[in-house]
């Protein structure tokens, strides 16, 4: 009881002493006595110099967050064009100080989002966003149905008179598609699929846009460079569809360290700078959401303003090219532009299209009528 006595007493009592350097208007030093307290204990307190650092208003080291394109924005729902090398939202694999797009965009937008489908880490393009959870599993509802006989089944509607999703990607594969698949401008992949241990169906249409062959493709060196882009559309959504689709037949996607190949991959790195996949969601065709009249909560939370989910209108969105994808090819050796970047944009002019970015949003929920 003494000891504490004497110890607070002492440091109630001590002089405390502080001074701001002149001339440097951030940086304070904070000093104290050294205090003792006897009587079979000793102890000894000391405060080291602290350099605290005032915030400069004109310091531009922090990063500014880039934004992310937004492709269309309505009331409930907002399409972004994803960049790739982002998560969409957080889970136990992405480290803490990794940002989420689910983040970037509830900061930008001032307005949660919920996902509506997925994109890998790696992917970029087209990525849909509801602003409340009913309207997310409208859309979702709608988007699953692709016409390959999964998505939840409405009962007043059959199967073939439901109108089908459609999602489409574009993707640089290596090898020339012409010699491995020359009567075939079309391919059907409908190899099964693992997924947590079972294995389930899955398909995948994959359409030439154009290929690229070296004149010696025996050598390992000029094969590197055989390449073909493709349109791809799934039918189904399993992890990694795509990628794995086209590893099996032979021909993986550029740029793809998990099933593609490393030797291909490291030549368009060092030769052509292409850092990331090359896999790009370019379009999005989702049918009109069908209604359940007798849900209660979901016409509820329907209003009659609400023209894409009333009226039966489809949902039809492109998402351009991200511009280091457009850089590799447009800018690649004088053989390899002509063979494949010339010849994909005379087949769809949308690889043509330049950046979207609708930036008249963060209005609330009544953005369409405040616009």
């Amino acid at each position: 009881y003494n000891v504490s006595f004497t110890f607070f007493y002492l440091l109630w009592s001590s002089a405390y002493s502080s001074h701001v350097a002149p001339n440097s208007g951030s940086t304070l030093f904070v000093t104290t006595r050294i205090l003792h307290v006897s009587r079979n204990h000793r102890l000894q307190m000391q405060i080291n110099h602290e350099q605290i650092h005032k915030k400069d208003n004109t310091d531009n080291s922090q990063k500014q967050r880039k934004r992310i394109p937004v492709l269309k924005y309505e009331d409930r729902w907002v399409c972004v064009n994803k960049p790739a090398g982002i998560t969409v939202h957080r889970s136990s694999k992405t480290p803490k100080h990794k940002a989420v797009l689910t983040s970037a965009l509830k900061r930008q937008l001032a307005r949660r989002v919920f996902p509506v489908h997925r994109l890998d880490h790696r992917t970029s393009g087209a990525m849909l966003f509801a602003f409340d959870s009913i309207t997310c599993g409208l859309l979702h509802g709608s988007l699953r149905w692709n016409g390959s006989g999964r998505g939840d089944e409405i009962q007043h509607e059959s199967k073939a008179n439901r109108p089908t999703a459609k999602k489409e990607y574009v993707a640089l594969l290596r090898g020339d598609w012409v010699t491995k698949y020359p009567q075939d401008e079309v391919l059907l992949v409908t190899k099964p699929l693992m997924v947590k241990g079972v294995e389930k169906d899955a398909v995948t249409e994959f359409r030439l846009l154009a290929s690229f062959s070296s004149s010696n493709s025996t050598d390992i060196k000029r094969a590197t460079k055989d390449c073909s882009l493709v349109l791809c559309t799934p039918k189904s959504g399993r992890t990694h569809q795509i990628r794995r689709h086209a590893y099996s037949i032979g021909m993986p996607v550029i740029g793809d360290t998990e099933h593609g190949d490393s030797i291909v991959n490291r030549w368009w790195r060092n030769k052509l700078a292409l850092n990331r996949l090359f896999l790009h969601c370019l379009s999005l065709d989702i049918p009109a959401i069908s209604i359940d009249k007798n849900d209660k909560q979901t016409m509820n939370h329907i209003h009659s303003n609400d023209d894409y989910l009333m009226h039966g209108e489809r949902i039809k969105i492109v998402a351009p090219l991200s511009p280091e994808l457009v850089h590799v090819l447009a800018n690649a050796d004088q053989e390899i532009k002509t063979a494949l970047w010339d010849e994909a944009i005379k087949k769809d002019k949308r690889l043509l299209m330049k950046t979207i970015d609708e930036k008249g949003g963060s209005l609330g929920s009544n953005w369409n009528s405040n616009r």
